[in-house]
């Protein structure tokens, strides 16, 4: 054992004790009080022995911040109990209950007449790791039983800064605890203790070979198992000594022998930097693999394999968990290993933000020169069984071939729904009519669109009130394929009924949009879902449908319900009518999938665009064209032609039109809606569709009508 001797508390410098304090001896002068006797051990000037067992990383000096642990050669207990200065040392010392083999070397009186404990090791321990250190002071304290060796335990004992006064009365108890105890409670506590943190973790079989291309003597050398727990000598130094002296971690080899140097030697200095730094760059990649960063919140997966924002504290966190460090790599270095993840993911996993690109399974996905998290790449559409026999499906199955006024139109719907499934389910969805579903109350218009589709599709939403401009564009919008509009959602103004006529064309003919709501900004983006619109057949609930002029009427399915059958959900719960569309949907998938042919007449001749034909039920047709926009601006230009009492023809521009309306009390509640952009072009949609009625010409740069009824 080594005792490091100092002169007094604040001497920095310490030495080898060449004689044992037990045979030293030194006067301490007379103090009136305890602190006068702390302020004279802490006097510069004092000259007295103070001992350690603790060697520093310099030995020279005492251990300190500046001067961490390097081998400890024992440790120290004082016990503070009032009783103690009453009782000899003997009395102590024979009412001690000592762990066989672990018993104190030396027990000595200190200044106030109390003890102190001293426990010597035949040989130093490696201490130069602070956990490793912790977790030794917290076995020793067990193995020797010196919290309760003697009453009044000071837990400043396990200080390993600690000097210690010299005292008196030195009174040797036992001998020092040898060395096989030593070894073995070194092992114990370094399978106990990781190693240094920010080690990079290489899996022991990749080591093991490594090793062995490194060492080719290591076979000889290393005659048990390799892997984490056990013990070896230090094959690494060819010095031919093969005891056993350290034991295999995670990180390195916690080390027992002097021979290593340190306690410590990572696979880094055992089998080089290189080595250690490609699996550090795979554990980074590995780790940043499902992490990107939009300049603000880093973007992960969650345990369902959905993206979400998490802010910088929480990546750090996940960072964590997953084993770096937050730590220097190395003593001196300003940047930690999270901060070296952190700024690579900055610079290579950079997005502009995200957005839900249905039915493309692309987790980031290029809109030009922009990159986007695609936060529904894991959605997908409904599988289908593998059996696709209708008599698996028996409800649905009549319900799809009596629930249409036409029987040819049930072929367009499963055509229309066909093209959508199988592009949604390749991730190649294509653009399609918006369909529109016109029939008598509770014949199961709405049960398709609001939970068939949906359910098809992974999702719907209602889009009434943003396709009429009366709400802005909504998150849950975004990620549904299935919009879904019913007649509730009328427009109260032509403004509106226009806006939802306009939407409804742009979203089939070209179905980008900007998605705004709850990300970072704008993207444009391809929708790849349906418009569906569903309405009863009376005047009010058809006045939803669009202007079906000749610009839109190839973007739109219109069928018309039957009403000659009895529909199967009547009269069932929601819960029963859900369990029956669950458990029947998917063979009826299969077979739309697999088996279903369509007619000639549906595909022959067909657009590439929407893949199928365009069918119009005719009832429908009609009685839209009667309630139109353009029928209603119609009808009023030939209620004021009336109200003038002029056969002769009429002629100005759309402003003066509008003025001379606006002169007849009985059409101001109708002139009050009309904007001039719009009514002009009415007007101009007049010409072609009354020719003999309705002219125009260019006078002087301005359009003029010519109106004669």
């Amino acid at each position: 054992m080594k005792y490091y001797i100092l002169e007094n508390h604040t001497s920095k410098t310490a030495k080898v004790s060449l004689k044992h304090p037990a045979t030293l001896q030194s006067k301490i002068p007379s103090f009136s009080s305890k602190e006068g006797f702390r302020e004279w051990c802490k006097d510069p000037a004092t000259k007295h022995i103070f001992y350690t067992l603790v060697e520093g990383v310099n030995p020279h000096h005492r251990v300190s911040g500046s001067n961490p642990p390097y081998r400890i050669y024992g440790f120290c207990a004082d016990y503070d109990d009032d009783s103690l200065p009453n009782k000899t040392l003997k009395d102590i010392i024979d009412g001690m209950k000592c762990a066989v083999g672990w018993e104190p070397t030396y027990m000595t009186k200190t200044y106030s007449g109390k003890v102190r404990a001293v426990w010597e090791f035949s040989k130093g321990l490696p201490s130069d790791n602070e956990a490793f250190l912790n977790k030794l002071y917290d076995m020793l304290l067990v193995k020797t039983r010196a919290k309760t060796l003697v009453d009044g335990y000071d837990a400043a004992s396990r200080n390993p800064a600690m000097c210690w006064e010299l005292g008196s009365s030195w009174t040797k108890v036992s001998d020092p605890i040898d060395e096989l105890k030593l070894e073995t409670l070194f092992f114990d506590c370094a399978k106990k203790t990781s190693g240094p943190k920010g080690k990079v973790s290489i899996p022991m079989d990749v080591i093991h070979e490594k090793i062995q291309e490194v060492y080719p003597d290591f076979g000889k050398r290393w005659t048990g198992e390799f892997d984490v727990g056990c013990r070896g000598p230090l094959f690494w130094i060819d010095d031919k000594v093969d005891r056993v002296g350290c034991i295999v971690q995670l990180g390195g080899m916690w080390c027992y022998s002097t021979r290593a140097g340190k306690s410590f030697v990572s696979w880094s200095e055992i089998l080089g930097e290189a080595f250690v730094e490609q699996y550090r760059e795979k554990k980074v990649a590995e780790a940043v693999a499902d992490t990107w960063f939009d300049g603000q919140k880093y973007w992960v997966k969650d345990g369902r394999e959905v993206w979400s924002p998490v802010l910088k504290e929480d990546f750090i966190t996940r960072l964590r968990l997953a084993g770096f460090s937050s730590k220097p790599r190395k003593k001196g270095d300003a940047a930690t290993e999270i901060d070296e993840v952190i700024v690579y993911v900055q610079d290579e996993r950079r997005i502009h933000g995200a957005a839900p690109f249905l039915f493309n399974f692309d987790e980031v996905v290029n809109v030009g020169p922009k990159r986007y998290i695609n936060t529904h790449a894991h959605v997908r559409v409904l599988p289908p069984a593998a059996d696709p026999n209708p008599e698996l499906w028996p409800t649905l199955f009549d319900w799809f071939n009596e629930w249409m006024d036409d029987p040819r139109s049930s072929h367009y719907v499963f055509s229309w729904l066909q093209h959508f499934y199988n592009g949604a389910e390749r991730g190649d969805s294509q653009a399609g009519h918006s369909l529109i579903m016109a029939g008598d109350a509770d014949y199961g218009k709405s049960l398709f669109a609001t939970y068939i589709l949906p359910k098809i599709f992974s999702g719907g939403a209602d889009a009434g009130a943003f396709l009429t401009g009366k709400e802005n564009f909504n998150k849950e919008l975004a990620e549904s394929a299935v919009w879904y509009v019913d007649d509730n959602a009328s427009a109260s103004s032509l403004s509106e009924h226009r806006r939802f006529s306009e939407m409804i064309k742009k979203l089939t003919a070209s179905p980008k949009m900007t998605v705004r709501a709850m990300y970072r900004e704008p993207v444009d983006i391809e929708r790849r879902g349906r418009v569906v619109l569903t309405t009863n057949t009376d005047a009010d609930s058809l006045s939803i449908l669009p202007n079906l002029d000749g610009t839109i009427l190839d973007k739109l399915m219109i069928v018309k319900m039957s009403n000659n059958y009895k529909p199967w959900f009547r009269g069932k719960t929601h819960r029963q009518i859900e369990d029956i569309i669950d458990r029947e949907l998917p063979h009826a998938l299969a077979y739309i999938k697999n088996e279903y042919k369509p007619p000639k007449e549906v595909v022959e001749g067909a657009s590439g665009r929407f893949g199928i034909n365009t069918y119009h039920h005719p009832d429908i047709i009609s009685m839209a064209k009667d309630l139109s926009a353009d029928q209603r601006d119609w009808e009023m230009i030939q209620f004021w032609w009336k109200l003038r009492s002029n056969e002769d023809p009429w002629e100005g521009n759309v402003s003066e039109l509008m003025g001379t309306m606006e002169t007849f009390d009985e059409l101001k509640v109708f002139t009050r809606s009309l904007n001039k952009i719009t009514f002009g072009r009415t007007m101009s949609k007049m010409t072609s569709q009354y020719p003999k009625k309705v002219s125009k010409r260019l006078v002087r740069g301005s359009v003029t009508y010519k109106i004669s009824i």
